[in-house]
């Protein structure tokens, strides 16, 4: 590039270029970020100053558009503990990654919980992030067209939309099927043959969906017949797998297996069972979805469907980081990754 040239039209991905650093990198040193290590933030503000580059905020997001933040879309519902257990590992899976690349995490729910207004249209409006990394179901098409509008990327994680969308965009998700299957063809495997599920009530949600399909599948490959009372929805906590016993009595009484949806679930459930004498895994097998941690601390330790979150969120982030420097010449990628199986004492 001729010198002159930049002298006059300098931008920080310029300086990053001339400094061998990341454009967000430059960003945080332009705004003396202590984050960034002293010999470095020299380096980008003294060949920033050779090319008479402006250090108002003004002139930087006029020239490079580069905030330095994601933001991070999620469901107000997850908020609670019980249902935001895998939730909160894969978030923090995404704010580690996205802190290793000098970006930082916006944590935005997608619609406020009293008026119903997007948010997504707020941050947009007040050019605060880079990028939109959403893990929500319900974004309305109009959101979508909105961040698309304003030149932003978007790559959805975890959440198969439930609306239809026009806007194309990157995606990657767990196999939910395969993880349904999974599941179920354990059970059967044991000598199962009689195997309720478990699902948080979601009916619209393609996550537990799929599952059930999956489920529905490895009962079919089986030969073992379909038992509609044998899929029940309760809500995603504690207590509803622990008044199970209470709830479907009759339903506890002639299943071998269980298919919680949710580890949460099985974990009052596994409590329950151990109050009333009933061996796990003796009487009744049990495995669970997600296997968030706690699986190995409960008692009997919980046999679970592992997602892939760490994967997952890779893959997210770096597609983000990738659209935000190459907005260009990048088609939409949809990526579905295997879950895989983690055999405890419950089975």
């Amino acid at each position: 590039m001729n010198l002159l040239f930049m002298l006059m039209s300098a931008t920080i991905k310029d300086i990053a270029k001339l400094a061998g650093v990341s454009i967000s990198t430059v960003s945080r040193a332009l705004n003396n970020n202590p984050r960034v290590k002293k010999g470095t933030m020299d380096k980008i503000q003294d060949i920033a100053k050779s090319l008479n580059f402006e250090f108002n905020a003004g002139a930087r997001s006029l020239s490079s558009k580069i905030t330095g933040n994601i933001a991070l879309v999620y469901d107000a519902h997850i908020n609670g503990f019980e249902v935001s257990l895998y939730i909160n590992q894969l978030f923090l899976e995404v704010r580690y990654i996205l802190e290793q690349m000098d970006m930082d995490t916006i944590l935005l729910t997608g619609y406020d919980v009293n008026t119903g207004a997007s948010n997504i249209k707020r941050i947009v409006h007040k050019k605060k992030v880079d990028g939109f990394l959403i893990v929500h179901d319900s974004i309305t098409n109009d959101d979508y067209k909105t961040i698309q509008a304003a030149g932003l990327p978007i790559v959805q994680l975890h959440m198969v939309p439930r609306n239809d969308i026009s806007v194309r965009f990157d995606s990657f998700y767990s196999d939910n099927f395969m993880g349904g299957q999974m599941a179920t063809n354990h059970l059967i495997s044991l000598g199962c043959r009689s195997i309720l599920t478990v699902l948080p009530f979601a009916e619209e949600s393609k996550e537990y969906s799929q599952r059930v399909l999956g489920y529905k599948k490895a009962l079919e490959d089986s030969d073992l017949p379909f038992n509609k009372e044998l899929v029940v929805s309760v809500e995603c906590a504690y207590l509803s797998g622990y008044n199970l016993f209470n709830s479907i009595p009759k339903i506890i009484k002639q299943v071998d297996g269980i298919f919680f949806q949710a580890d949460i679930q099985a974990f009052g459930f596994l409590t329950a069972a151990r109050e009333r004498g009933i061996d796990i895994p003796g009487d009744i097998k049990v495995i669970g979805y997600d296997d968030v941690p706690m699986c190995q601390t409960v008692i009997p330790s919980l046999s679970s469907i592992h997602q892939p979150r760490k994967e997952l969120a890779e893959l997210a982030c770096k597609r983000i980081i990738q659209r935000i420097n190459s907005p260009i010449n990048l088609k939409p990628e949809c990526r579905y990754l295997l879950p895989s199986i983690v055999l405890r004492t419950s089975s």
